[in-house]
């Protein structure tokens, strides 16, 4: 997530000046959806790791209801050798299904990201803080939206 996204405006012939540190900070988002329209995610300091998504992958099993079958794409950490002995580990309890490089298009999840960044984009930021906030506004709305998130796998495998 990107601190300074959004739009700006000023007066006709003056250039707007949007203030800032300069300092990054990086703050990553991990979700899953189901068939059903359940919706869960976390947020991360920092980049996503091995060990931070087989994390998510044991929250999901804990989560109420428990997603169990994760369709995720080529990110590293996705194929790391920590992640396969953990989804061997539960014993068919979490299975994986691999999407091929390159196919969001196969993924019903980027509608969920498409969504929220498109809502991110709409409103300038002051601080991380009020960048993850907002995230989680929009997140919590489309989570509220079962029909919504089962209408993504419905797009998906229409195309």
């Amino acid at each position: 997530m990107n601190i300074f996204s959004g739009r700006t405006w000023s007066i006709k012939g003056k250039t707007p000046v949007v203030y800032r540190s300069g300092k990054r900070i990086k703050r990553t988002m991990a979700a899953a959806i189901s068939s059903e329209g359940d919706l869960y995610f976390e947020t991360f300091e920092g980049g996503i790791t091995a060990e931070r998504y087989k994390s998510f992958l044991e929250h999901l099993s804990d989560h109420e209801g428990g997603i169990t079958f994760v369709i995720h794409d080529g990110l590293p950490p996705h194929k790391s050798k920590l992640v396969q002995e953990y989804v061997e580990s539960t014993k068919g309890k979490v299975r994986i299904f691999q999407l091929p490089g390159y196919s969001p298009e196969l993924n019903p999840e980027e509608w969920v990201w498409e969504r929220l960044k498109r809502e991110i984009g709409k409103r300038a930021h002051k601080s991380i803080e009020d960048l993850t906030d907002h995230a989680f506004e929009i997140m919590n709305k489309i989570k509220s939206n079962r029909k919504l998130i089962v209408s993504y796998y419905t797009h998906v495998y229409a195309t």
